[in-house]
């Protein structure tokens, strides 16, 4: 080291250069140190995002796929809308302005629909729990209950695959 000192402070052409370089490599250090905890938060916020859709995804599939196996109680129903409700819960919290992009393909719009989807469900859920009272859903109820979770679910795979979405067209209401 001493050795480069020296050949520094004989060519003091060079030695210029060489604090500039320096200096440019505190610098980078310097921006590093600052931006990589906000990078790192950022990552963090896209992969929690992920992991919510990925848990309203689950919520609705494991009750579209168990409610076949059984006719659904009052008590099953509130387990399902507490549970809903449980991740709806978690979306709420989550800071979905923090997120990068708030573009119409984003997480953050993904996260909205995703709640909007989830309470819908609780809702019919909540709903038919309120009708079966005391007893046990007829196959009607349960094929009717099957058939709003599927199309909850078939939204939601579409979104969270890319697919182009549609507004649902009701063929009874005319504008």
């Amino acid at each position: 080291m001493d050795t480069i000192t020296q050949w520094l402070e004989t060519h003091d052409r060079l030695s210029g250069w060489a604090q500039f370089a320096g200096t440019m490599l505190a610098l980078g250090a310097t921006y590093l140190t600052a931006f990589i905890p906000i990078w790192n938060r950022k990552r963090q916020l896209r992969k929690a995002a992920a992991r919510l859709l990925s848990h309203g995804y689950e919520v609705l599939e494991s009750y579209h796929r168990t409610t076949p196996n059984f006719l659904p109680v009052t008590l099953t129903l509130r387990g399902g809308a507490l549970a809903i409700g449980g991740v709806i819960d978690e979306i709420a919290r989550f800071p979905i302005y923090e997120l990068d992009d708030q573009g119409s393909r984003s997480l953050a719009r993904y996260l909205v629909a995703m709640n909007a989807n989830l309470l819908a469900a609780r809702l019919i859920f909540e709903n038919m729990a309120a009708t079966v009272e005391g007893r046990e859903a007829t196959e009607e109820e349960r094929d009717v209950l099957l058939e709003s979770l599927g199309q909850r679910m078939e939204f939601v795979r579409k979104m969270l695959a890319g697919e182009e979405l549609q507004r649902p067209v009701w063929d009874d209401v005319k504008p």
